[in-house]
């Protein structure tokens, strides 16, 4: 009994004028004798082979089948003759396509049709297909370029390997679509919503390549919120032709913002990231503090005072301070941001007479310094703090948690903690558009001209 399979696989290809012609693709050889598991099915190689040859038949007839029609004179419909043949190459996500593309002599009509507007001008514009330079962007984003350079030459069938800068600049390009597509898009679709929007901002902090004027520079990032709608997030970094204002604000228009309308910011008081917003509503905006700042704060407090309350009777001598530490929490979480203020004055002038004597421990002078910062960050942000436990209670967001996610989904997984790459401000700001196109989804729904 024969113990020998075949597969043969072949492809049928039907023009415009309804001729059919079959091709061969490949020969799959296997045999029952010995076969073990890793003879069942397809191999990579294989698999990346038979791509490759199918692709190529198909781009050749595409191109055929257009330089048919682009044969004939617009002008008279006359069949012009062949002046000769060119090779093009064009590459995809399933290998490099060598097509051959005829040129075709001026018709004797003497048309003066305009070049590159046929068929063929049009299929072939370009070098690399929109496919492949998106999943090339996509995984420069996630990884480092030379290693989605590896992954590339794992999957995709190519006749040399791929290059880690070209990973690189198709990666700027795209980002610059992204860019152009995001700041046209908003302006039309933004209007079907009419629901509050909530911005949470952060910054964070990524090492800059020698030579740049500082060792790092700040990243702002974060996520615009509305009901009903995806999560939109943005990012930007400095020095660059967008401002950090322009992405927000488109990233704004997109969840339904319109001018006019409320906005609610959420971040940890900085004001650099507050001016961000300001900038691009172009209009007064709703800051709430986030809660988590303000309770770690509180927590170093009730912790140094936790490890001195003990200590030489501190608890006794100091009554202010034990009465209202416990306190100082319930305050802010509900809103009292007088009250709690008035504390702070309250142990700090208790501390300072106790911290008038020789012996005075060290970590009493740390609780000062606690005690004093939150009276300072109390001062500055007094406008900000809420009736946190009403909003908790209702549903409403109270800390800039969102944005957080977004730092580490954006910035940390790419540039920050184990990554030891150093980036310049355009190249982390394009980096950072393309991954939050990928966690968003609008790196798949984006009409990007990558035609070059």
């Amino acid at each position: 009994m024969a113990s020998h399979l075949k597969m043969i696989i072949s492809v049928e290809l039907v023009g415009i004028d309804g001729v059919s012609q079959r091709c061969e693709i490949a020969k799959v050889d296997r045999s029952l004798d010995g076969a073990r598991l890793n003879n069942f099915g397809l191999s990579l190689e294989e698999a990346k082979d038979i791509q490759r040859r199918l692709q190529q038949e198909l781009t050749q007839f595409q191109t055929d089948q257009a330089a048919q029609r682009d044969r004939k004179c617009q002008d008279c419909n006359r069949r012009r003759s062949v002046h000769d043949s060119r090779y093009r190459t064009i590459h995809s996500l399933f290998g490099s396509c060598h097509v051959r593309v005829p040129r075709w002599c001026r018709c004797a009509c003497g048309s003066t049709a305009r070049l590159g507007t046929g068929c063929v001008e049009t299929l072939l514009n370009g070098r690399a297909t929109p496919e492949l330079e998106r999943i090339q962007a996509e995984l420069g984003s996630r990884l480092s370029f030379r290693e989605a350079a590896r992954v590339l030459d794992i999957f995709v069938p190519a006749t040399r390997p791929h290059n880690h800068r070209t990973v690189s600049n198709r990666l700027g390009k795209v980002a610059d679509q992204i860019e152009k597509w995001d700041v046209a898009g908003p302006y039309r679709i933004s209007r079907a919503g009419k629901s509050p929007v909530s911005v949470f901002i952060d910054g964070a902090y990524i090492r800059a390549v020698p030579g740049y004027q500082s060792r790092h520079f700040e990243i702002a990032m974060g996520r615009v919120v509305a009901q009903g709608r995806a999560p939109r997030q943005f990012a930007g970094a400095p020095n660059i032709a967008t401002g950090k204002h322009d992405i927000v604000r488109a990233a704004m228009r997109a969840q339904g913002w319109l001018p006019g309308r409320d906005v609610t910011v959420f971040s940890d008081g900085e004001v650099g990231l507050q001016s961000i917003v300001l900038s691009a509503t172009r209009q007064p905006v709703t800051h709430i503090l986030d809660w988590f700042h303000l309770s770690m704060r509180l927590r170093h407090i009730e912790q140094a005072w936790e490890g001195i309350r003990h200590l030489q009777n501190l608890d006794v001598y100091l009554q202010s301070v034990a009465v209202h530490v416990p306190r100082l929490r319930y305050l802010l979480w509900s809103g009292y941001v007088r009250e709690a203020s008035e504390a702070v004055k309250q142990m700090l002038g208790q501390l300072d007479q106790h911290l008038g004597f020789h012996d005075a421990p060290g970590k009493l002078r740390r609780l000062y310094e606690l005690i004093n910062n939150l009276g300072t960050y109390l001062g500055q942000n007094a406008a900000s703090i809420v009736n946190y436990c009403r909003r908790y209670w209702s549903g409403q967001p109270i800390s800039s948690s969102p944005a957080e996610s977004a730092a580490n989904s954006l910035v940390n997984a790419r540039m920050n903690k184990k990554r030891q790459m150093r980036w310049t401000p355009i190249g982390a700001h394009r980096v950072l558009q393309v991954r939050a196109a990928v966690a968003d989804g609008r790196l798949k729904q984006a009409k990007l001209d990558l035609a070059a």
